[in-house]
Order: C-alpha cells, then sequence, then structure tokens
C-alpha cells in the first residue's frame, strides 16, 4: 500500500505544530521519520492514522482520501505499533496478538477459529510461538516489542507506523526488531518508523523524512544525507558522517566533531 500526505498543516489552538508538509511513503519502502523533540513526529503518525484531522491538506491510502474512510477501514489498511513500554494488563501473548483481529469485528463479536489461527501463523512467522501462553508483562523489552508488531500484522493492514521502536531497547533487542522490520519491507509491508538515532535511519531505511522548526527540511534517500548537512542543521552540531566496510556488510557511523 501506498500513503501519501500533501501539504498537511496542523495546529493546537494558536500553536503550529505542522506546516505545510508533504511526505510520500511508496509500497513496500521503510521510511524514517527523524527530529527534535517537538519537531511534530509524533503528531504526524497521529495524523497519518486518523487520531487527529488536519487543518489543511490530504492524506491517502492508495490513492483513497483517508477522510472519506470510516475507521474500520483505516485501521484495516493502517496499523500502529507504540513504543516499548510496560503494559498495565497481564493478557498471555496469544490473546495480545488476536486482539489485533479487532477492527475485522462487529461489536460484541468475539474472535474466530479463524482469528486465532491468523494468530498463531502469525506468532510462528516472527519465532514468538514458543512464548505464547506467556503474560506479556513477563517479556523482555524486545520480545514485548515483537508482539506488538505481530498484533499489529494480525490486524492484517498493509501499512505500518512504529513510534520509537527501539527507543528503551538494548543493542541487541534494537538489531532484532530492525531485523524483522526489513522482513516484513521485503514482504512488501509499508512502514514507517520515528527515531531519534540518525544512524539508525542511515542504516536501516529506503528513505528519510526529517522535520525542522513544524516544516519538512528532507525528503529522498540516505545516502543524500552522508555529507551531514542537513543533520547538522537538524541538531545544532557539527558532524563527523563515516560509511565502515567490515568485509562482510557496512556500517555507517554519526559522531559530533
Amino acid at each position: 500500500m501506498k500513503l501519501e500526505a500533501e501539504r498537511i498543516s496542523f495546529s493546537y489552538g494558536e500553536m503550529k505544530v505542522l506546516d505545510d508538509v508533504s511526505i510520500t511513503l511508496p509500497e513496500g519502502s521503510m521510511t524514517a521519520l527523524l527530529g527534535r523533540n517537538g519537531s511534530g513526529k509524533t503528531t504526524l503518525l497521529r495524523l497519518l492514522l486518523g487520531f487527529l484531522k488536519p487543518k489543511n491538506g490530504t492524506i491517502r491510502i492508495d490513492g483513497k482520501d483517508t477522510g472519506d474512510m470510516t475507521d474500520r477501514e483505516r485501521a484495516m489498511a493502517i496499523a500502529y505499533i507504540p513504543q516499548s513500554t510496560s503494559i498495565i494488563y497481564s493478557y498471555t501473548v496469544l490473546d495480545t496478538v488476536i486482539m489485533g483481529r479487532a477492527p475485522a469485528l462487529s461489536l460484541f463479536q468475539r474472535p474466530s477459529e479463524a482469528d486465532r489461527a491468523k494468530a498463531e501463523e502469525t506468532l510462528k512467522s516472527l519465532g514468538l510461538w514458543e512464548l505464547r501462553k506467556r503474560s506479556v508483562n513477563a517479556l523482555s523489552g524486545g520480545e514485548r516489542q515483537l508482539v506488538l508488531i505481530a498484533r499489529a500484522l494480525t490486524q492484517e493492514a498493509g501499512i505500518l507506523l512504529l513510534d520509537e521502536p527501539t527507543s528503551s531497547l538494548d543493542y541487541s533487542n534494537q538489531l532484532l526488531v530492525m531485523a524483522t522490520a526489513e522482513k516484513l519491507r521485503k514482504a512488501g509491508y509499508t512502514i514507517l518508523f520515528s527515531t531519534h538515532n540518525p544512524e539508525q535511519a542511515l542504516m536501516n531505511a529506503t528513505d528519510v523524512v526529517v522535520l525542522s522548526s513544524h516544516k519538512l527540511a528532507f525528503s529522498g534517500k540516505p545516502e543524500e544525507l552522508l555529507d551531514g548537512k542537513v543533520l547538522e542543521n537538524l541538531y545544532s552540531t557539527q558532524l563527523h558522517i563515516e560509511k565502515i566496510d567490515t568485509g562482510l556488510n557496512h556500517r555507517i557511523v554519526c559522531v559530533p566533531r
């Protein structure tokens, strides 16, 4: 699925948050969303999800204006994966993932055997089957984040929005979550993830969007950021960005000068 936002503006009262922002997420892409605190990243995600309505502009999924879609239609097209945090309920992993079927059910309708089978299939595909009977609160941060991704996949939406998916994870779990996201991209999902880590954007994304002062400061390919100019302006810091070939693959490091 293709997701487009055209000339989006939004304000909270008199406080402008986004001003004339346009982005395109091609089908099968993984786009990183960079920006300093308060730049409008979370607001943009909420607008794309339909939680907020833009003051101006249009959001389209496969060419259809999301303003003309029902909440259920949007939920069947686009799914949200929040930051990995403690979950206040103690449902099992399987029950949590089955909740992803909610948009396909009518009010008070119970999940069917087919819904359960979809959840089980998703858990197996992500290597989470052995955890199905455990409480989500008994999982590590990385495992819990993968369960939230599994719940979104069970929703059967073609577009996934991840809000700082690795912000509270250790390094190994960061790698695990981003590798899972790349696997999903290759399977045809369209992915947008916000991050405060420019190296993560440069290493993992097919496309990058940068918000600064409530406006679109950059939209393009990661390699276009390697000269450092856009990121230096964004973070008000001189940076050294280098691509390192390890022999088996490459790494990109971004450090202050």
